[in-house]
């Protein structure tokens, strides 16, 4: 009998960390050697290859990708929900943003409606998302957030 529960907590144990490892979030990719790098190492360690070849090539200028709108980044602000329309002020520049019903509009909604204590009041929160042109109900299209994901809410009104 004891055999017989040991057995089953092991196998209820191998399988709750099978099912962890396939729900991990670890999704670095694996850092593949590119063909430029693989041949400056081998002409750093190959003796036979010519230095000619290293001087006729020309360096590559370095791409710097610059964020530009559209771009999903972690944004810190001021929430508001009040009447079936949310406004998010960017803590970085001060601009209040309504908030799209697209993304994970409701999550943001519900988690100030749990934690709000009176109404209009501002809570600070963490999202990742992106600011996009969008059509408000009526008049031309403005930015708006896109939230993609809740990181954090602190329960603050303000930004410092």
């Amino acid at each position: 009998m004891a055999i017989s529960q040991t057995l089953t907590k092991s196998l209820i144990t191998i399988l709750a960390l099978g099912a962890l490892y396939g729900c991990s979030e670890d999704k670095k990719p694996q850092k593949q050697p590119t063909k430029e790098t693989t041949q400056q190492e081998q002409t750093q360690t190959d003796p036979d290859v010519s230095s000619e070849s290293s001087e006729t090539t020309e360096p590559q200028p370095e791409i710097v990708e610059e964020p530009t709108a559209g771009t999903t980044e972690i944004k810190k602000g001021l929430y508001v929900y009040d009447t079936d329309k949310a406004t998010f002020t960017d803590c970085s520049n001060n601009q209040t943003y309504p908030v799209a019903q697209e993304g994970n509009y409701y999550e943001l909604e519900a988690t100030y409606l749990a934690l709000k204590d009176e109404a209009k009041q501002k809570l600070l929160f963490e999202v990742k998302g992106e600011y996009d042109m969008r059509a408000p109900d009526e008049g031309d299209d403005v930015d708006m957030l896109i939230p993609s994901q809740l990181i954090g809410v602190v329960h603050k009104d303000s930004c410092q």
